[in-house]
C-alpha cells in the first residue's frame, strides 16, 4: 500500500522523535546508575573515612589516657643505681599499682617521693637500700704447742654474700705452723671462726714424751722451755713422768712434767727410763689406788702448797695452787688421809680437789 508522501514525512519524524525519546530515556537510565554508583561509592568512601578517623581519634584518646608517669629507681645509700628503673604509667588522680622488685642481700631502708595516686604528668620515687650485714669472723693468733694466745683475737666484718680474703701477720719469733678455718670465701648469715697457728722460731720439734725421770739431785723447774726459773725444785729420789718433749734450735730437751713444769734434761741431774720406775711406799700400811688418780693442787691463788717425803714428814718441794697431779698411794695417819703424788712426794687430802 502506497502511502502519500506527506504521511511518509510525517511517519518518519514521529519515528525520530520516537527514537529520540527512547534514546534519551536510556541515557539517562545510565546516567542515573552512574550517579547512584557514584553517590553510593562516595558514601562508602566517606563511611571508611569516617571509620579511619574514628579509630584514629580513639586510637589518640587511648594513647592520651594514660596522662601520668612514675619513675622508680633503686639505689644504695651512695646513690649506686642497683636495678634497672622502673616505669609505671597511668592517668591523673588514679591510685598506683606496682610492686618493687627484689634485691637479694639488700634491704630496703628509705625512699624519696613516695605518693599513692598520680599526682603530676612526670614524678620519680627513689628507693634507698642497705646491704645486709654478714655473720660476723673471729680470728685467734695462737701458740701451736701451748695453745696460748699471742695476740688478742681479731673480729672481720663485712656485709651478705661479699669476697673476703684473711691474711696471717707476722709475729716476731715465731713461724706460722698451720691454718684451721677458711682464710678465703664468701660471707654468710652464720658466725664463724678461724685459728692461726704458731711455733717459736727457736724450737725445732714438739713431741709427745712418756718417759720416767728419777732425780739424782735437786732439780730446778721452769715455767715454760727456756722459760722462767719458779720457786719449785725436784727433790733427790723422787720420780717424774713426762708428757712431752721440746727441742730446741741448741738441741737442748725440755721436758713437761704436768701443766706449765718444765726441766731441762741433764745427765748428771737424773736418770731417764722408758718404763715405769716403781719405789716400794716408805710408809707403812700405805695402798696402792686400783688406778692412778688425777687431780688439782687445792690451796691459795698464786700460793704455793708444801709437799713432803712421807706423812708429817720432812717438807721435799712445793706445788703452785691450780697444778695438774696425779695420785697413785694413800695413807691415813692421826686421821689426816694423805696421797702419794707420782713424783714420790705426799700431800695432805685437803688441799687436793678431784674431778
Amino acid at each position: 500500500m502506497k502511502f502519500p508522501k506527506f504521511i511518509k514525512n510525517l511517519l518518519s519524524r514521529d519515528s525520530k522523535r520516537k527514537y529520540a525519546r527512547k534514546t534519551s530515556k536510556n541515557d539517562v537510565t545510565s546516567a542515573q546508575k552512574e550517579k547512584d554508583l557514584s553517590e553510593r561509592q562516595f558514601v562508602e568512601q566517606s563511611e571508611s573515612k569516617k571509620s579511619v578517623e574514628i579509630a584514629r581519634k580513639s586510637s589518640y584518646k587511648k594513647k592520651e589516657f594514660q596522662d601520668s608517669v612514675l619513675l622508680i629507681i633503686y639505689t644504695d645509700e651512695d646513690a649506686n643505681e642497683l636495678a634497672t628503673p622502673q616505669i609505671v604509667s597511668g592517668h591523673l588522680g588514679e591510685k598506683i599499682n606496682y610492686r618493687i622488685k627484689p634485691l637479694e642481700n639488700f634491704d630496703l631502708i628509705n625512699f624519696k617521693g613516695f605518693t599513692k595516686n598520680y599526682v603530676s604528668p612526670y614524678a620519680v620515687l627513689t628507693l634507698v637500700f642497705h646491704k645486709k650485714t654478714a655473720g660476723s669472723i673471729w680470728i685467734f693468733y695462737r701458740d701451736a704447742d701451748t695453745n696460748e694466745l699471742i695476740l688478742s683475737p681479731k673480729l672481720s666484718k663485712g656485709y651478705l654474700g661479699d669476697a673476703y680474703q684473711l691474711y696471717s701477720p707476722s709475729i716476731p719469733e715465731y713461724s706460722l705452723l698451720n691454718v684451721k678455718g677458711s682464710v678465703r670465701g664468701i660471707r654468710s648469715l652464720g658466725s664463724s671462726s678461724l685459728t692461726f697457728f704458731y711455733r717459736r722460731r727457736a724450737w725445732l720439734a714438739n713431741e709427745p714424751a712418756f718417759l720416767y725421770f728419777k732425780m739424782q739431785s735437786s732439780v730446778p723447774v721452769y715455767d715454760a722451755p727456756g722459760g722462767k726459773r719458779l720457786k719449785i725444785n725436784l727433790s733427790p729420789q723422787t720420780i717424774w713422768k713426762t708428757f712431752t718433749v721440746i727441742t730446741t734450735a741448741e738441741n737442748t730437751k725440755w721436758y713437761c712434767i704436768g701443766g706449765p713444769l718444765w726441766i731441762v734434761f741433764n745427765s748428771t741431774l737424773m736418770s731417764i727410763s722408758t718404763a715405769e720406775i716403781t719405789i716400794e711406799p716408805p710408809v707403812h700400811g700405805a695402798a696402792k689406788l686400783a688406778m692412778f688418780i688425777d687431780a688439782t693442787v687445792d690451796y691459795i691463788v698464786d700460793k704455793s702448797v708444801n709437799l713432803y717425803d712421807r706423812p708429817f714428814g720432812k717438807i721435799s718441794g712445793t706445788l703452785k695452787h691450780g697444778t695438774k697431779i696425779r695420785l697413785e698411794y694413800s695413807s691415813t695417819s692421826d686421821e689426816v688421809t694423805w696421797y702419794r703424788l707420782t713424783n714420790s712426794l705426799w700431800l695432805p687430802s685437803q688441799y687436793i680437789l678431784f674431778k
